[in-house]
């Protein structure tokens, strides 16, 4: 007995996920919040490559969340740590401002989502530059 078998068919590209920094000096603030968290890049770097696999409608709250006034967070833990990347979308990219840690809903520097939303400002201004990132 012979059963129908269904053509194939293609699936979309799926987006990948560029990463920008905002750079000070010519040197991307990210890397160096990374250079005192190196377990945490490496735990970044393994959440990036899992997220670059899917398409961002399939991104969970666990790893990827949308904050307010445009800003959004990737998320990752590291230890017993949760740390945060906090961006916004930007010309076909995701471009970071700050990096956190983050515990009961608290996060560390404490200001960081003021200080987020100033530099997302000063980056759609063109005050502030951005580097491509390499997780």
């Amino acid at each position: 007995m012979m059963g129908y078998v269904l053509p194939f068919r293609a699936q979309p590209a799926t987006p990948s996920l560029r990463l920008r920094e905002v750079a000070k000096g010519g040197i991307g603030e990210i890397t160096q919040w990374f250079a005192a968290n190196r377990g945490a890049r490496a735990r970044f770097r393994i959440r990036v490559e899992h997220l670059q696999k899917i398409p961002r409608t399939d991104w969970n709250v666990a790893q990827f969340r949308k904050l307010h006034e445009g800003l959004a967070e990737i998320k990752w833990k590291c230890g017993k740590k949760q740390f945060r990347a906090i961006g916004f979308d930007f010309s076909d990219s995701f471009v970071m401002v700050i990096g956190c840690t983050h515990k009961m809903n608290v996060y560390d520097p404490v200001e960081c989502l003021k200080t987020a939303k100033r530099i997302k400002g000063e980056v759609e201004n063109g005050i502030r530059r951005t580097i491509a990132f390499t997780p």
